[in-house]
């Protein structure tokens, strides 16, 4: 390996620290998500809607499986006010609704080099290393974050956290909704339903609900991160994050659409209308 590639590894390996070290793989693909006694595994063959619901906040976000596919005439006569057509990516998203940041357009190798709030997509590279590195990702966050930091004693998801091994005590957690379109070739001989259940054991234990149907190409996973004895506005304090991923298959990649709710206290009521919106507008062109 080059001095820049080790270098990169090294770096990648630091702030990966930062999501925790529950994040390591261990058990298999099914170990810590099927063998939790949080996880809940349905097959709904006839439904339209499927509901994930996050039960700590007693919230729900749906997604209409009659709409998750498009033809390219359709996402052509969209209203680009309200939604974003990526025919060459091979779908669609919404724009930025009130209160919320531009679009974001980055590649997956960006995610690892940022002081903010790092999502779990990055684990992949646990099994994909570089290969996605120039993979797109198309992210809008809320304009607020919440901002804590890890001190000795800190834990995610029932892990202690080794602050001394953090390049950075403190990060900024946004609302968001984050998607990564994986071209297939760049997949390995991942299907689906392996890149939704690695998703899933990413949280161990933290998986709260999923829905399957093996006759449609989507699956639905709602988890709970919970980072506790953390420092947030001068106090030590718990914080739980609430994040659902629909995982869809397009003729050429895959699609993780991944929403993350971070509480606050002065949060909009229309937060959840927003979060909804952004996963109803999410299409599949083909």
């Amino acid at each position: 390996m080059d001095e820049k590639k080790q270098q990169e590894s090294t770096s990648r390996i630091a702030l990966i620290g930062l999501v925790g070290t529950l994040l390591t793989v261990c058990g298999g693909i099914a170990g810590a998500l099927i063998g939790s006694a949080t996880a809940i595994y349905k097959t709904e063959r006839a439904a339209q809607r499927i509901v994930a619901a996050a039960p700590l906040e007693d919230r729900s976000l749906s997604v209409d499986t009659h709409q998750i596919s498009i033809n390219p005439a359709e996402a052509a006569a969209l209203d680009p006010i309200e939604y974003l057509s990526l025919p060459e990516l091979g779908f669609v998203m919404a724009q930025p609704r009130k209160g919320w940041g531009k679009v974001e357009e980055v590649l997956y190798q960006d995610l690892f080099y940022e002081e903010t709030f790092l999502s779990p997509l990055i684990m992949f590279s646990e099994w994909v290393n570089y290969d996605w590195d120039e993979q797109p990702v198309y992210r809008i966050r809320g304009k607020e974050p919440v901002t804590v930091q890890f001190i000795n004693g800190s834990m995610e998801n029932g892990v202690k956290v080794d602050v001394a091994h953090l390049i950075h005590d403190t990060v900024a957690y946004y609302s968001q909704v984050t998607i990564l379109a994986p071209a297939k070739e760049k997949t390995l001989s991942f299907s689906l339903y392996d890149l939704a259940l690695k998703w899933g054991i990413l949280h161990q234990g933290g998986v709260n609900n999923i829905v399957a149907n093996p006759d449609s190409e989507y699956v639905l996973i709602q988890a709970s991160w919970e980072l506790k004895g953390v420092r947030m506005n001068d106090r030590t304090t718990d914080l739980t994050l609430q994040r659902w991923a629909l995982f869809a298959e397009g003729s050429e990649r895959y699609y993780i659409v991944e929403l993350d709710y971070v509480p606050t206290a002065s949060d909009p009521e229309s937060i959840w209308e927003d979060l909804q919106a952004y996963l109803d507008a999410f299409r599949v062109i083909q």
